[in-house]
């Protein structure tokens, strides 16, 4: 399978892959590329060797053929995930809970109501709250294609409600545009996944 899935990557995504130094990531790399391949070859019935990439200014990867395709990939200590979606902007970002991280990055990265949320858990409960808002804001920006040039603490989620929004800091405003989910795939990991009418991508 690993032979099968290296064939069918374009040199740059081959190279990309190659020049991981663990072999664990390098395997990760090879098979995430593969998977988005298999799954647009799916959707539009081309053969997955075949399929022209391009990216954004900001490095967000687009179908050329097939611009109503919209998808996005994440992948994490030995997890990946990839969201497809049609005539929609999609973002997807799956994380480890269990890594090393310094959750004090709440107060630099997180609006200041995030943060406070962050500040004021404890123990378990305060890990899974920094990965659950930090999830949604990798979709989110991932699902725009502009990247970190849209600053992180000038949006904020609603993440201790069971229905999750996003506000904006300059208007104070909502979005209905866009729909959020979120899941535990398997015990320690996180994904949170964003979509949107294709317009909405000219939001921010």
């Amino acid at each position: 399978l690993l032979k099968q899935y290296r064939a069918c990557l374009s040199p740059a995504e081959i190279r990309k892959a190659d020049r991981y130094l663990k072999q664990s990531d390098r395997h990760l790399s090879l098979v995430s590329r593969a998977l988005v391949r298999y799954l647009i070859a799916g959707a539009i019935l081309q053969d997955p060797k075949s399929i022209p990439f391009s990216a954004n200014e900001h490095g967000k990867p687009f179908l050329v053929e097939s611009p109503d395709i919209h998808f996005n990939l994440s992948h994490s200590h030995g997890a990946a995930v990839c969201a497809l979606c049609r005539g929609a902007a999609v973002g997807v970002d799956v994380e480890d809970m269990g890594r090393r991280s310094d959750l004090s990055i709440a107060n630099r990265f997180f609006s200041s109501a995030e943060a406070e949320l962050v500040s004021k858990a404890s123990g378990d409960e305060k890990r899974k709250l920094f990965f659950d808002i930090w999830t949604l804001k990798e979709a989110y920006i991932k699902a725009v294609g502009k990247g970190l040039t849209i600053p992180l603490n000038s949006f904020s989620f609603n993440a201790n409600e069971s229905e999750k929004q996003i506000t904006f800091r300059d208007t104070g405003q909502t979005d209905s545009m866009w729909q959020f989910f979120q899941w535990l795939p398997e015990p320690g990991k996180i994904v949170a996944a964003e979509i949107g009418r294709a317009s909405c991508r000219e939001r921010v």
